[in-house]
């Protein structure tokens, strides 16, 4: 009995067994189905074309606006593509065309700098408002497009100096360093550099690139063929290549005006261009102080001189004074330059008998001499600067050797 009783427990087991695995099996067959079916068609979707291509001989027209849309990888597919379009191109050549065109790629580097045929096409963009002519290289061999290709591959920044300055403006801080080594081989590089470098200006490497990318590209190509054309490495080119990027609101640019060449900041740059550099320059420093208080003394515009005033007040932590009044802020920062108000006297009084006058004591005159100043002269007669310069008239402490100071009489304290 008790024999008979294992026998069918053990039938049981069996068959519970051989269900569960059979269940388990399906349960697998079923999980691996459904992810081998949207692998499959993941697969499917990256192998499909992003843009799809006329069908049916396209013209050259079509197929170039069809191959501007295509991303960099995509236009190097197609140029193993020997099918025929029109006037003798092929598929190959418009792809070609459009990656130096719209990627930038260096043509130039990768065929050692061969002598090339160069036609061009004209493009329209797809919204039909500009039009510009697309350069074409036709008449290329079988071994020429291979060496493309091969350069392409195994280059990790085969672009021209153009396409490697959008990288470096379109790429964060730290940037890549091999982006970084490709750039500095540019001429566009070297021209910026060699301008600074001659001219005094002590930048780093990586200075002078955030430099170059507050900028626009056609600065940079236009100071690198004037350079090429005919080298100018005076201050004039200098403060005419910062004059530009200031424009563009570099924040650089306007750093190394004030650092290196506040004189002519002050006396050279038109309003707009002062305002563009206060705007640009938050730190407040010793240079900053000494040009606000240049412009506030300057016969420049209220907006000038108020930014100028703004600028000093903010450097005390004192608040801005509204309405604003330019003698107020004369008399805070340039005390000297402020206008000294007018005091009534009182008319004299009444006196019976004519007194003789007292003779006039003869005036002391000083002749301005090399290494004087007024703080000199006024400690040797005893006298305050304030007093010279109001008896001889002055609006400034500048001096100017010879000239004869009348020098006021000692007050008896």
């Amino acid at each position: 009995m008790n024999d008979n009783s294992w026998v069918r427990r053990t039938k049981w087991l069996t068959q519970a067994l051989i269900i569960s695995g059979t269940l388990n099996i399906g349960l697998i067959a079923t999980f691996a189905y459904f992810v081998l079916k949207e692998k499959q068609e993941a697969l499917t979707i990256e192998q499909k074309p992003s843009v799809k291509e006329a069908a049916n001989d396209p013209t050259n027209a079509q197929l170039l606006h069809t191959y501007s849309l295509l991303p960099y990888q995509e236009l190097l597919l197609r140029l193993e593509s020997k099918n025929l379009i029109e006037d003798g191109l092929t598929k190959r050549d418009l792809a070609l065309a459009c990656l130096t065109a719209f990627h930038h790629f260096n043509l130039d580097k990768a065929l050692g700098g061969l002598p090339l045929q160069k036609r061009s096409l004209p493009f329209t963009n797809s919204e039909g408002q500009e039009t510009i002519e697309i350069p074409l290289f036709p008449g290329l061999a079988d071994y020429q497009y291979q060496a493309i290709i091969q350069y392409a591959k195994t280059e990790k920044w085969p672009l021209t100096s153009q396409g490697l300055f959008y990288e470096l403006k379109r790429s964060p801080s730290p940037r890549d360093p091999s982006l970084l080594d490709a750039f500095f081989l540019s001429p566009e590089y070297h021209a910026v550099y060699t301008l600074l470098n001659r001219t005094n200006i002590s930048l780093s490497r990586e200075q002078i690139i955030e430099l170059i990318c507050e900028g626009e590209w056609k600065s940079l190509s236009q100071l690198t063929e004037q350079q090429r054309m005919s080298l100018d490495l005076t201050p004039d080119r200098r403060r005419l290549f910062l004059l530009d990027y200031l424009s563009h609101q570099s924040k650089i640019a306007a750093k190394i005006f004030l650092e290196s060449d506040l004189d002519f900041v002050s006396k050279r740059l038109d309003d707009s261009q002062i305002l563009t550099l206060l705007d640009l320059c938050p730190d407040h420093n010793a240079s900053l102080e000494s040009l606000a208080k240049e412009l506030l003394a300057s016969p420049r515009t209220d907006a000038v001189r108020k930014r100028a005033a703004k600028l000093l007040y903010s450097l005390t932590g004192e608040p801005f004074p509204e309405p604003y009044q330019h003698e107020i802020a004369l008399s805070r920062f340039l005390p000297q330059l402020a206008p000294k108000p007018i005091i009534e006297q009182a008319p004299p009084a009444i006196v019976q008998t004519k007194a003789p006058p007292p003779p006039k004591p003869k005036k002391k005159i000083h002749t301005v001499e090399a290494g004087d100043s007024l703080w000199k002269i006024a400690r040797k007669y005893r006298v305050t600067i304030e007093e010279i310069m109001r008896i001889n008239h002055l609006e400034t402490e500048k001096l100017r050797l010879g000239k004869q100071l009348e020098i006021p009489e000692k007050t008896e304290k």
